[in-house]
């Protein structure tokens, strides 16, 4: 295949995840899946995310993530939005900490082996819980406490916890599962699993 040809296809299958993922996140909107009261639930886009970065490569996943954070916004939907701090910790940055999962390794233990499409899910999945308790403490801290304090760091992280895990759970059983099925057919090729 051509150089051209190849960019156009790579092209083509970043705006079918984009897609996807806003498709999706508009489907969480709409009937939220274990809604938390203050915001936050099963995130079915991060699938379509997390499967980008692995059939695309990591730089690929990042743009395609952050592209559907914004298109989200667009179409109206991810509208929490206080400062520009917070709109980085509460959406950018973990979206496109789960564009990155394919730049995990994957890891040999002794004859254990472990590919990326777990170590992966693992690292974006970690990285958006870290960002949206960081985002918690200091804007969305409980009422009577101050941003930073003890409080807002006790509010925040079992919060957040509860939702992300619930994502997590769906996407480290869902995306090995799509992203080995993609894998069998001859046309698409997975440029970052590594096994």
């Amino acid at each position: 295949m051509d150089k051209t040809r190849s960019n156009v296809l790579t092209m083509v299958y970043a705006a079918m995840y984009i897609a996807l993922a806003v498709a999706l996140n508009a489907f969480n909107t709409a009937m939220p899946i274990i809604q938390m009261p203050n915001g936050g639930s099963l995130e079915l886009l991060v699938i379509a995310l997390f499967i980008a970065s692995y059939h695309l490569g990591w730089r690929w996943g990042a743009a395609i993530s952050a592209l559907s954070w914004v298109i989200g916004v667009l179409f109206g939907l991810n509208n929490y939005m206080v400062s520009v701090p917070q709109v980085l910790l509460d959406y950018v940055v973990p979206f496109v900490a789960i564009g990155l999962a394919s730049i995990v390794p994957a890891i040999h233990i002794g004859n254990t082996k472990l590919s990326n499409l777990y170590t992966g899910v693992c690292f974006g999945m970690f990285l958006k819980y870290i960002s949206q308790v960081i985002s918690g403490v200091y804007f969305w801290f409980p009422e009577g406490s101050a941003a930073g304090s003890w409080a807002a760091w006790a509010y925040s992280a079992p919060y957040n916890f509860w939702y992300n895990l619930v994502t997590f759970i769906a996407a480290i059983i869902l995306v090995p599962i799509l992203v080995k099925r993609l894998n069998k057919l001859s046309s698409i090729t997975m440029s970052g699993v590594k096994e």
